[in-house]
């Protein structure tokens, strides 16, 4: 079970911390950039780590996909955004826009999947 607790919690934690980053107004384009790259690059590095933890896990596809695959590839187009920021200011805040809301959208899954885990398992086995 920890090791489905700990990437939700960093997920929300991420999805917070991003969007507070994205509203202090003092923040030049470059800071904003190392910030945010920074944190997603340690994001994406977190998830793989995610990955080779559960990876021996019999997991059905739809968990696979929500603990391990779109978790590393939103905190990979985030990183992207972060690189891209400088030349395509645009692109990369739809890009950065759209990771967040899939990263958040991935944690409140997550989360509604432990709680139902925890409520129908057999506290028995």
């Amino acid at each position: 079970m920890r090791g489905f607790i700990t990437p939700t919690a960093v997920h929300l934690g991420s999805v917070l911390v991003g969007s507070a980053i994205l509203t202090a107004p003092a923040l030049t384009s470059l800071s904003l950039a190392i910030l945010l790259g920074t944190g997603e690059i340690a994001g994406t590095i977190y998830g793989l780590m995610v990955a080779t933890r559960i990876s021996n896990m019999r997991l059905v596809l739809d968990d696979r996909v929500c603990y391990v695959i779109l978790p590393i590839l939103a905190y990979a187009a985030m990183t992207a955004a972060a690189l891209i920021e400088r030349w395509a200011v645009n692109l990369a805040l739809e890009t950065l826009a759209a990771s967040l809301v899939v990263i958040l959208i991935i944690g409140m899954r997550n989360a509604w999947d432990m709680a139902t885990f925890m409520i129908t398992r057999d506290p028995d086995k």
